[in-house]
């Protein structure tokens, strides 16, 4: 758990709040890009 930044295990929620956003208008001009939704832990290694 110390790894993580966020202090905490994710939930599918986490997940599925990036697929919303992902799916809506808002993210109509995003292309190629890659977004992991992992509470931070890519910072800690």
């Amino acid at each position: 758990m110390s790894r993580y930044v966020i202090r905490r295990f994710g939930k599918p929620e986490d997940v599925a709040v990036m697929a919303l956003f992902l799916c809506s208008d808002a993210a109509g001009w995003i292309t190629g890009q890659t977004y992991p939704v992992n509470g931070g832990y890519d910072f800690a290694i």
